[in-house]
């Protein structure tokens, strides 16, 4: 769930519509004593802004109980309405990545249903995850602690094309500091592997955007927006978060 500081963010980023904007560039008009007696809102917002707003919280992952305050709904019912609208785009979202998956090669490898896509992967910041124990785990159980870039569960989409980039200048950086320290030929290797494959991985998917028409590709970069807010929402990490394997026990 979203802090109240998070959803105050949320708000004020919202964009205004050209209406309020020209509103907002205009001198204060004076009211009549009854259009102010009939005013059920604190301001006046028209009616499409007022369903953008409320969409793009929910859209957000701004909890319910907190847009019907924030909607003046009178039925949690009427802000359910949202909700159901974003696990929609989802779904459709959903639909229109799982043709476009890769493996660790950077190799088509499409999950065969949107059930498979959602059910039998789950999400690692840099891509899904479709091995069975780290799954099951929610993402928390990588068996190879987490080495995406030469493990054949991997499965990126689009989607994470942001977050591959940004890890790919992580571990660059990373790399200039093992360098500047001396480390072992074999982590500086290590490191120099990981750039080339999820560069590799990352070029396959532009490539394969690059093919598609204007209108599909639109239509991808739409859906990963959607995921990525998904994503977001639920508070999914963006870092690799490695736990300690136990040793056996004797």
């Amino acid at each position: 769930m979203l802090t109240s500081s998070a959803v105050m963010s949320i708000t004020n980023d919202l964009a205004l519509s050209p209406h309020d904007r020209r509103s907002a560039s205009q001198p204060p008009r004076r009211e009549s004593a009854t259009s102010n007696a009939t005013r059920t809102r604190p301001h006046t917002v028209s009616a499409e802004t007022s369903h953008t707003y409320a969409q793009r919280l929910a859209d957000a992952g701004v909890a319910v109980d907190v847009l019907k305050e924030l909607m003046d709904h009178n039925s949690i019912d009427t802000t359910m309405g949202y909700y159901k609208v974003t696990l929609n785009r989802k779904r459709h979202a959903v639909e229109k990545m799982r043709s476009l998956v890769v493996d660790h090669t950077g190799t088509s490898a499409p999950a065969a249903s949107a059930t498979a896509y959602e059910l039998r992967s789950v999400a690692v910041p840099y891509g899904n995850c479709i091995e069975p124990s780290n799954v099951k785990a929610g993402g928390q159980a990588c068996p190879i602690r987490f080495q995406c870039a030469g493990c054949g569960f991997y499965r990126p989409d689009p989607s994470y094309l942001p977050a591959i980039d940004h890890h790919i200048l992580s571990l660059k950086a990373t790399r200039e500091k093992a360098v500047a320290m001396a480390a072992d030929n074999f982590v500086v290797r290590n490191l120099n592997d990981q750039i080339s494959a999820f560069d590799r991985v990352r070029t396959k998917m532009r490539e394969q955007l690059q093919d598609m028409n204007p209108e599909d590709r639109q239509e991808i970069e739409e859906a990963s927006t959607v995921l990525r807010k998904s994503r977001a929402s639920q508070g999914l990490p963006t870092t690799m978060t490695i736990t300690p394997i136990e040793p056996p026990r004797q």
